[in-house]
């Protein structure tokens, strides 16, 4: 029978043993070696009083170490040196978790996104990796400034850029959203665009860029220049609302206050998405889904949707996202964005004259290919890389590019031109002089209590005021005295405010918040399992309130006066709510506290609504997905919004 050794020295070197073969047959041979890795900086050398990294360790100071140098010098020396395995790294944008919840895990899962393996930085020579989780911004800045420093340890120390969804919403704002705890908290983009201030848009994004380097994010995968021209599609969230003008003033203060009037070591390149716009979608289904993959223009309207992006690419644009859908009937050949060369290099590349990074959406390659489903992954990314795509969002297969160089089929120079895009971007954000952040500064820098004040506003002056009582007789605000039910709201936070009551019979006034409309999924498209489990976070068409809410409503219009809040993150069918309300009010992912101040008169609401209420889903089945606003009779006009 087996046994340990009996002498506490030989239990040592036997453990020891015994951790280091677990660790062979169980973990790669490269996080060995990371095992194993002293992580230190790259050596600062001097050179005639000039103190640079030597990055690549060799004793000397290359052209590319030396930022005296113009951005073109530096990204020719150094993709020269450049081996094609260590370009094509460049070209992969795959996930990176750190400490997801469930409810993240989930939609990773669901979206069929590989998580970073760490070998994949020495291994791949991948340096682009976007971001998903539920850190603390410590935590976070801590995991990135590790991984700079395996980064660091490559042959020729090419740091890595971070790139995140938004982090600053509400919770609740969608499913492309995620809150962390410490950032300052702001409404979605449509909130963003109620407000229409978009001198208050540049400010959330010169705050919000602060707060993304501190912790070592470097791109936002926003803003969205789509058009909410179909008030069915699952991401209206996201957008600007459905004018396309307002949308292009918003987008440029979005992509200013990020990337400052020069891309620097303070800026975060915004990667504006999604090329041509991504709102026509065909009944409104969201293009995630097979049963989503056409895009269409029954309006003839296709121009309207590219106005916000030109503006955006005459600004200084840096990266774009061409979105996953098939533009039906636009194009000679039917397939995705990502594959299409009349959308990316005849229209993009020539008549807007866009020379910034193209990165695909996630996962065209492995996961949601329409229109080139019939070809090999292989097939798919060359078809890709003809095209004009520069990078793959949520791919880290690195080697079918690698073989479609080496058979001839890819040329090497067209991957360098992808890869001097990637490296410009890398150069001028101040990477290669400094990619580690000052951790002992983090929760100074995004728990700053100016930047939440300045948040919390914004929420407030985003709140859409669509009724105040009947016949001229106002509701609000409301008394700081008055008795108050709250449903949906938080009690601890109404009480500072009201005298909160726990039977709606008692109250003066009944305050519902009710969230953003939902019936059922979509459906998948596809018997495939991936599919049918992203369903199920993609909510249906139908935007009317189901019967159960619809009840809860009528009864207590009968007990009290009765206010609700709605999320209108996503449009919803009003008509059957608003006839029992006293007062209704369209929000647009805010916290409790700014409801609050609103409706007790700590803050008078401003805001105007970013796209028309439909009157019913036989209004919205009539209009047509390219066209804004064009239902026959909607319950509130764009552009609506009360005061008091």
């Amino acid at each position: 029978m087996f046994s340990l050794p009996k002498s506490i020295f030989a239990k040592t070197i036997f453990i020891t043993l015994l951790v280091l073969i677990t660790f062979l047959l169980f973990r790669p041979i490269e996080r060995l070696s990371l095992f194993f890795l002293k992580f230190e900086d790259p050596v600062i050398l001097e050179y005639e009083n000039y103190f640079y990294r030597d990055l690549n360790r060799n004793g000397r100071l290359d052209v590319y170490e030396d930022s005296r140098n113009s951005t073109s010098m530096r990204v020719e020396d150094l993709l020269a040196q450049m081996t094609i395995s260590e370009k094509v790294g460049q070209m992969m944008h795959p996930a990176l978790s750190i400490k997801p919840n469930l409810e993240l895990k989930l939609f990773q899962m669901t979206m069929g996104l590989e998580s970073l393996d760490e070998t994949q930085i020495l291994k791949k020579h991948i340096t682009h990796f976007n971001f998903y989780g539920s850190p603390t911004p410590l935590e976070l800045g801590k995991k990135l400034n590790y991984l700079q420093r395996i980064a660091s340890r490559s042959r020729l120390g090419i740091p890595l850029s971070i790139s995140s969804d938004p982090l600053h919403e509400v919770k609740g704002g969608g499913v492309a959203a995620f809150d962390i705890d410490g950032f300052s908290k702001w409404p979605s983009q449509l909130g963003l665009a109620a407000t229409r201030d978009t001198s208050l848009v540049e400010k959330f994004g010169q705050i919000a860029a602060t707060e993304y380097r501190s912790v070592g994010i470097h791109t936002a995968l926003h803003p969205m220049a789509d058009l909410a021209t179909d008030p069915r599609w699952a991401r209206n969230f996201g957008t600007f609302g459905s004018d396309s003008k307002i949308s292009s003033e918003m987008t440029a203060a979005y992509m200013r206050g990020f990337q400052g009037t020069k891309i620097s070591s303070n800026s975060v390149i915004t990667m504006v998405k999604h090329f041509p716009g991504g709102g026509p979608q065909e009944f409104g289904l969201d293009a995630h889904l097979p049963s989503g993959k056409n895009q269409v223009y029954p309006g003839g309207n296709f121009e309207y949707h590219l106005f916000p992006f030109k503006k955006v690419i005459n600004e200084g644009l840096r990266a774009i996202m061409p979105y996953y859908a098939i533009p039906k009937g636009q194009t000679s050949e039917d397939v995705a964005m990502g594959f299409n060369r009349q959308i990316i290099t005849d229209i993009l590349r020539d008549q807007l004259n866009f020379d910034g990074v193209v990165c695909s959406d996630w996962g065209i390659i492995s996961g949601r290919p329409w229109g080139v489903e019939h070809l090999s992954e292989e097939d798919r990314f060359k078809k890709s890389l003809l095209a004009g795509v520069d990078q793959f969002g949520g791919e880290s297969d690195v080697k079918k590019i690698i073989d479609l160089v080496n058979e001839g089929e890819i040329s090497e120079e067209r991957i360098d031109i992808s890869v001097r895009r990637l490296l410009q971007n890398k150069f001028d954000l101040g990477l290669f002089e400094q990619p580690f952040v000052d951790e002992s500064q983090i929760n100074s820098i995004v728990s700053n209590e100016k930047h939440r004040v300045i948040g919390l506003k914004a929420q407030q002056k985003s709140l859409v005021l669509l009724k105040n009582g009947d016949k001229g007789k106002s509701v609000l605000p409301i008394g700081r005295r008055s008795k108050i039910f709250l449903d949906g709201l938080s009690n601890e936070i109404g009480i500072n405010y009201g005298e909160v009551v726990t039977k709606p019979d008692n109250a003066d006034f009944i305050i519902l918040n009710l969230p953003v409309v939902a019936n059922g999924t979509q459906d998948p498209g596809s018997n495939k399992i991936i599919d049918k489990l992203l369903s199920t976070v993609i909510p249906s068409s139908d935007l009317n309130f189901s019967p159960k809410v619809i009840s809860k409503v009528s009864n207590y219009s009968e007990r009290a006066a009765l206010i609700i809040i709605v999320n209108l993150n996503r449009p919803a069918i009003l008509s059957q709510i608003d006839k029992f309300s006293d007062v209704l009010i369209g929000s647009f992912g805010v916290s409790d506290e700014a409801i609050f101040r609103v409706l007790f008169g700590d803050s008078v609401p401003v805001a105007k609504l970013p796209f028309e209420i439909p009157s019913s889903m036989d209004e919205v089945r009539m209009q047509k997905e390219d066209l804004p606003d064009d239902t026959n009779e909607p319950s509130y006009e764009f552009g609506f919004g009360l005061t008091y």
